[in-house]
């Protein structure tokens, strides 16, 4: 029984079975604080009418949510759908049958999607990534530690999430030794004349991983214009020694040991970007991730080892290669300079157009019909 409880918990991301996220959160605070009734209905269904009143709870929740806004925040229909979708999702585990009538018999998409038509909705907030240059001046102008040089520069070289260098501290993660990137994990090693890092990692996307670190990034140095990863990871590693922090320790760390988390990653990133004399809303700590896979795409990078190298298993890595003015620039250039010899005569496809074997035996099918027309 403790097995099972254990296993249904670590079932959802925050390792709650899902209790915690922002929209069972919620929908305790309707309905306890705004109704005045039990967030989790009766397991055995009484009859036809329970089903009814708790799909209605739930519109009423959607409809609740668009319009107090209790986080403080707009929250979007996307947002809110997910929300509700969260609740029947957990209700339905701790239940163990289906909550209401289903999603499949569900009004909320259509409410949400007058809510969205009625009430105007702000465009989409995208972050926006750290160019190399900014994060250098950043640093220096703020004086962050070796640690932090180690870590920021080391994550957009390797194109790395906040969740694979740094612990998630809002899902409650605790670091593991046999998960987490230590200073075991880290291979030097000497390639045409330049120091090079290797780092065993765990392969992470919203925590559906494996156990065990099955993924090896690669940190190229030398000849960096701007930094070098390695030699700040290398300079890392030394004071690491020197402050007495076991290799068993996380790799990036504060002082005592304790890992870097995600959230002081994002403020380590507003911070520098503040200093560079940027924007700090629009960055947090993917824009690490996509200003390595800008600065890649610019420097005339294969999208294909691009993806390989970020270690996306689809074709999503293409939002997070930006649009740049060096990429800009080589498009135009490249087509002002390219040298072609047409081989057609205009536009052409061979499906919209009747080929003469087709007109002809149209001709000869109708040739009889009073409507018929000389071609």
């Amino acid at each position: 029984a403790d097995a099972k409880r254990r296993y249904l918990d670590a079932s959802r991301a925050d390792r709650r079975g899902g209790s915690s996220s922002p929209g069972v959160r919620g929908w305790f605070v309707f309905m306890i604080y705004g109704l005045g009734v039990s967030p989790i209905p009766p397991r055995h269904v009484r009859d036809e009418h329970q089903l009814d009143d708790e799909d209605e709870s739930l519109e009423d929740f959607a409809v609740w949510y668009s319009v107090t806004q209790p986080s403080g925040r707009f929250c979007s229909r996307e947002s809110i759908g997910k929300y509700c979708s969260a609740i029947r999702a957990f209700l339905s585990r701790v239940l163990r049958r289906p909550f209401g009538r289903g999603a499949a018999a569900s009004i909320i998409p259509d409410l949400l999607m007058g809510y969205e038509r009625l009430v105007q909705h702000p465009p989409p907030r995208e972050r926006d990534g750290c160019t190399p240059y900014d994060l250098v001046v950043g640093m220096m102008a703020l004086g962050v530690s070796q640690a932090w040089r180690s870590a920021l520069t080391s994550a957009m070289v390797g194109l790395m999430r906040g969740v694979e260098f740094a612990l998630d501290s809002s899902r409650h993660e605790v670091f593991e030794e046999s998960e987490h990137m230590t200073a075991n994990d880290v291979t030097m090693i000497d390639r045409g004349g330049a120091r090079h890092a290797r780092v065993k990692m765990r392969k992470r996307k919203d925590l559906r991983v494996l156990r065990g670190k099955h993924d090896v990034v690669v940190l190229a140095g030398g000849g960096g214009g701007l930094f070098d990863a390695v030699a700040e990871l290398e300079a890392w590693l030394a004071e690491r020694r020197r402050l007495g922090i076991p290799d068993s320790r996380p790799l990036f760390c504060h002082p005592d040991g304790t890992s870097f988390t995600v959230a002081q990653v994002r403020d380590m990133v507003k911070a520098v970007m503040r200093a560079a004399g940027r924007d700090p809303s629009v960055y947090g700590a993917h824009s690490l991730r996509i200003g390595g896979a800008t600065a890649a795409l610019a420097a005339g990078v294969s999208p294909q080892l691009i993806r390989l190298m970020g270690r996306w298993s689809s074709d999503v890595y293409q939002i997070y290669c930006r649009m740049s003015l060096e990429s800009a620039l080589g498009v135009g250039q490249a087509i002002s300079s390219a040298v072609v010899t047409s081989v057609g005569r205009g536009f052409h496809e061979e499906h919209l157009e009747l080929q003469p074997e087709e007109v002809a035996e149209i001709r000869d099918e109708f040739a009889g019909a009073a409507w018929a027309v000389e071609e």
